[in-house]
């Protein structure tokens, strides 16, 4: 964990000034519950027997499993679930299935820790049920950082850690650090796209795009996580007044065979709310290829 911290911290010293300044005052963060560290902090003695508790927590649990412990250097510390937690934790939950191949439900958010720095992250502790296995209950964990706002998107989040909860303290999957804006493929680190004309399928890049069947909808559920997703970038509240959704088109736009199951591509959502609300939005999922990593960025219209 601390070695990941330390990585973290070599790349935000290599990142140029412009970067630095975007990070120095984060857009909208999550409102936190948790409790404030004090200024005066610093000159208080950190009790080393703590402290030694402390590291030893986060290092078997992956910073999971965290007693609330006063630091002046930050760290991570018990939170409160937000509605930013719940759609970061079915992000996870989708990331993890994606690449397992497995068809866990998210139920519900139990637990969340959050470190904070010049960004936030999240670890968070999840309750799902797999219906493969007579609906049977897992507990999961996933890590991810709201990262800054930024290629117009209205949110952004990156998994780092993507695992059902280990029996053991100290054992399963560890994440490992990495950032969107140096490891996934030039080509996706640009600003998110516009929403396509209507002629854009039978264009010059027609290859480029795919139109997703019906019988997709049904066989991909997680395209409905992408619409809450990309409305949640707008509404930045609680979603459940505008839920279900009735999905009328999804387009991909990618450079890879796997079409829906491309590691880097760009979904185009049009989407009604059970309001009534006609939406369109727009999700960037990016990967480096690795483990548990995985980034989305959002933006959205909703036609008044």
């Amino acid at each position: 964990m601390y070695d990941v911290m330390l990585e973290e911290a070599n790349m935000w010293l290599d990142e140029p000034p412009q970067r630095k300044r975007k990070l120095e005052t984060p857009v909208n963060p999550p409102p936190l519950a948790c409790p404030a560290i004090y200024e005066d902090s610093s000159d208080e003695e950190v009790d080393p027997v703590a402290l030694s508790k402390y590291q030893q927590q986060v290092s078997e649990s992956g910073g999971f499993d965290v007693d609330l412990f006063f630091q002046p250097f930050g760290g991570i510390v018990p939170s409160g679930c937000t509605d930013h937690s719940i759609i970061f934790g079915k992000v996870g939950l989708h990331c993890y299935n994606l690449e397992k191949g497995t068809n866990l439900q998210f139920k519900e958010v139990t637990k969340v820790n959050t470190q904070i720095s010049s960004i936030l992250t999240f670890f968070i502790t999840l309750e799902a049920t797999d219906p493969a296995h007579d609906d049977s209950p897992v507990t999961f964990q996933t890590c991810l950082t709201d990262t800054v706002i930024m290629h117009q998107a209205r949110l952004r989040t990156f998994t780092t850690t993507c695992r059902i909860k280990p029996q053991v303290p100290g054992t399963g999957e560890m994440g490992s650090y990495w950032y969107p804006d140096k490891h996934v493929d030039p080509c996706y680190r640009v600003d998110l796209p516009n929403w396509p004309q209507d002629d854009a399928l039978i264009g010059v890049d027609k290859l480029q795009f795919y139109e997703v069947k019906d019988w997709e909808l049904k066989d991909n559920q997680w395209l409905y996580l992408y619409a809450e997703f990309a409305l949640f970038s707008y509404r930045n509240d609680d979603l459940s007044a505008y839920m279900p959704f009735e999905m009328k088109k999804v387009v991909v736009q990618t450079k890879e065979d796997m079409k829906l199951k491309s590691g880097n591509a760009v979904f185009y959502l049009s989407f009604n709310t059970s309001c009534g609300r006609v939406c369109r939005g727009v999700v960037r999922r990016t990967t480096d290829g690795k483990p548990g990593h995985m980034c989305l960025e959002a933006r959205c219209w909703v036609d008044k």
